[in-house]
């Protein structure tokens, strides 16, 4: 009878402390990156994500924020690289393909970027921040009746981000369907009172639906937080 030999136990704690090591040191260069990133240190951070994958190759997490800073330096064929890695690396991770999708609309291919928001959906169902990307690609795409359900349920995932109102009103507002643009710009601006395009385009829609007083006070306001177009509605609309 053949006998299979066996590693001794020491040999397996060895090299399972290697590969813990080796972990901890690509984590560790990870979050370097990701800080220095932060920073807006893309170089900086690029030498590090470099160590973070040098030290595992797998790091799905390295390789997608390596990819996230090729993209600010609009080297877009080595963002990809870095995605499509991040995606064999580990397949339940979301933002390799959230961030392929943006990649894919600086690149005006807003088919493919709707499939991989809907890729990113399917992983991270309550990301608010992936159906309000993908529905503003189904609003450039003229395409009311996909955004809308994609804005609501940005709402309903983060109903304290003033953000998905604004992107929703200024759908509404397209739509000139007035009256719920203005609630969702009011919702935005109760929200955030230092948002001065929300003001703006409140202003907006107030002065389509005649109530010329309400919009000049918004325009005012957007006047004031030094949204530069204001100046001319407020010349306009506040005689």
């Amino acid at each position: 009878m053949k006998k299979f030999r066996t590693l001794p136990v020491s040999a397996l704690l060895l090299g399972l402390s290697l590969w813990l090591s080796s972990c901890n040191s690509s984590n560790k260069h990870l979050e370097e990156g990701r800080k220095l990133l932060g920073e807006n240190k893309i170089n900086e951070a690029i030498t590090a994500l470099n160590e973070a994958v040098s030290a595992d190759a797998d790091n799905a997490q390295a390789l997608n924020a390596r990819g996230v800073a090729y993209y600010q330096l609009k080297d877009y064929s080595n963002a990809l690289l870095d995605y499509e890695q991040a995606m064999k690396a580990d397949s339940s991770l979301y933002l390799p393909y959230f961030n392929r999708a943006k990649l894919r609309i600086a690149q005006n291919d807003f088919e493919s970027a709707i499939k991989d928001f809907s890729k990113a959906a399917t992983l991270a169902p309550d990301s608010a921040e992936i159906y309000l990307n993908r529905g503003f690609v189904y609003a450039e795409l003229k395409l009311p009746q996909k955004a809308t359900p994609d804005f609501d349920k940005a709402v309903q995932l983060a109903p304290k981000n003033a953000e998905t109102y604004f992107v929703r009103g200024n759908l509404y507002l397209e739509q000139k369907n007035y009256p719920s643009a203005i609630r969702d710009y009011e919702q935005a601006v109760g929200l955030r009172s230092d948002f001065p395009k929300a003001f703006y385009n409140m202003g907006l829609a107030q002065n389509l639906v005649g109530n010329r007083e309400a919009a000049c006070l918004s325009f005012q306001q957007a006047k004031k937080l030094g949204y530069a177009e204001a100046a001319d509605a407020v010349a306009t609309f506040c005689k």
